[in-house]
């Protein structure tokens, strides 16, 4: 009986078969890498977007605040403080917010600030207003308003600006 040597092309079928599946692999790890990364970027834009709609909704907020005269009325003495409807620790809790969006937002408690008087009673206004200094005197408060939608996934910014009212010499 003749035995038959197995030529070169015989021998190097299976490894073909070896090498191919080894670039599959290679491919699909590769493939499931670029996957995952992009998913976290997708979710680092999602949180951007949320932080930077909540201090946008918490700035909108303090801007009516700071636009209404009727938001920082000159009673009181320093730590006196008005507030929206349901905060507590407040003199007050009838802040008037005119805009129907945020005033919505603030009675589905997702929104809230609060108006709270500093500083002494009365003094001059700063020398940087260009005012008639004997005729002012100025009161000053800290307006904080925050947005808070955690629970749905939107995030949560409080913001602080300090306002100066000036109030004429009687």
């Amino acid at each position: 009986m003749k035995m038959r040597t197995p030529t070169a092309r015989q021998k190097q079928n299976g490894a073909i078969l070896v090498v191919a599946l080894m670039f599959l692999v290679a491919i699909t790890l590769f493939t499931i890498s670029s996957m995952r990364s992009s998913n976290i970027g997708l979710f680092m834009a999602q949180n951007e977007e949320s932080r930077i709609a909540a201090e946008q909704a918490a700035q909108a907020l303090a801007d009516a605040i700071v636009a209404n005269p009727a938001s920082t009325p000159v009673v009181g003495t320093t730590g006196y403080t008005a507030c929206t409807a349901g905060e507590t620790g407040c003199n007050r809790n009838d802040l008037p917010v005119t805009n129907p969006l945020l005033a919505t937002a603030i009675a589905s408690n997702h929104m809230q600030a609060r108006v709270e008087r500093t500083g002494s009673v009365f003094r001059p206004p700063p020398r940087a207003v260009e005012t008639s200094i004997d005729k002012f005197s100025s009161a000053s408060f800290r307006v904080t308003t925050t947005f808070d939608r955690v629970d749905a996934g939107l995030g949560r910014k409080q913001v602080t600006e300090g306002v100066l009212v000036l109030v004429p010499k009687q």
